[in-house]
């Protein structure tokens, strides 16, 4: 019989037997914002031998800030775009509203109303070994003021 739990770093991982391959995992996490350039993820883990299969985000509080595109990146560094680069979740403010979003799901992007959809980068998407990806906001007019954005990482861990 399959043991399989769940953890923060590693999400849910089989810890013996055999059966359990390639469930789907996610971790969201919630970033809010007072003041300053962008709204960022904080470092997401993704265990050794994983494939990313889905990447979101969804404005939980609408964004205020200056009036400018509000883009998504994702990246293996704070600020990166080595996962995916930016594509645009609002073409303005007002398209970054609570209850809108982003995804590389096509049909989860139309379904959040994300003007574009998030593209993971050719030869990104499968981690050998564990690494920390992080997911940004940003308003391509300036300072983002408010607002908040939940974001979810779906990966498999293969044994």
């Amino acid at each position: 019989m399959p043991k399989v739990v769940f953890t923060d770093t590693k999400g849910l991982v089989q810890e013996s037997g055999k059966g359990v391959v390639g469930l789907l995992q996610s971790k969201t996490l919630s970033a809010s914002h007072s003041a300053g350039a962008v709204i960022s993820s904080g470092a997401i883990v993704i265990p050794a031998n994983s494939l990313i299969t889905g990447i979101h985000t969804v404005v939980t509080t609408s964004l205020a800030g200056e009036a400018g595109a509000v883009n998504v990146k994702v990246g293996t560094a704070a600020l990166g775009n080595q996962i995916a680069v930016a594509a645009n979740l609002g073409a303005n403010l007002a398209g970054a509203a609570a209850g809108k979003g982003q995804s590389t799901n096509t049909e989860l992007n139309t379904a959040l109303e994300g003007a574009a959809a998030l593209v993971i980068t050719p030869g990104t998407a499968y981690f050998s070994a564990e690494d920390e990806i992080f997911i940004t906001v940003t308003d391509a007019a300036g300072d983002l003021t408010a607002g908040a954005v939940q974001f979810t990482v779906e990966f498999v861990t293969f044994s």
